[in-house]
């Protein structure tokens, strides 16, 4: 009736009642209290943990490095230029990080459309 298959739903619901699928006459409905509950425990929990901050890349930061290797070379090299195995990136070194690439992508697809001309 709501375009759901039972054995779908049963996929579902498993988790409140393991023996959905071995016994045909339970009835889902039943089910709605422990759903109920779930809910509101999973919104509980969810409200009490804090909102990711959300990591923004300013053009400014981007412009600091022309190309991928002098942002490798100044974030990720130890004294004498080697580069550190060691080093660990922070999210808004990744998310520079990705946004130089993506940049240096574009380019390159760039590059290539006016080659084909």
């Amino acid at each position: 009736m709501v375009g759901l298959y039972s054995d779908v739903l049963a996929d579902d619901l498993e988790f409140f009642a393991p023996l959905i699928r071995m016994d045909s006459t339970l009835n889902m409905k039943d089910l709605v209290p422990q759903l109920q509950a779930f809910i509101a425990q999973e919104e509980s929990v969810k409200a009490q943990e804090p909102k990711v901050k959300r990591v923004v890349a300013t053009q400014k930061e981007l412009n600091q490095y022309p190309n991928i290797s002098s942002f490798v070379y100044a974030k990720m090299t130890s004294a004498g230029g080697l580069v550190d195995p060691s080093n660990r990136l922070s999210d808004e070194d990744l998310h520079v990080l990705k946004k130089l690439v993506d940049r240096e992508v574009a380019k390159r697809k760039k590059e290539t459309k006016k080659k084909k001309k």
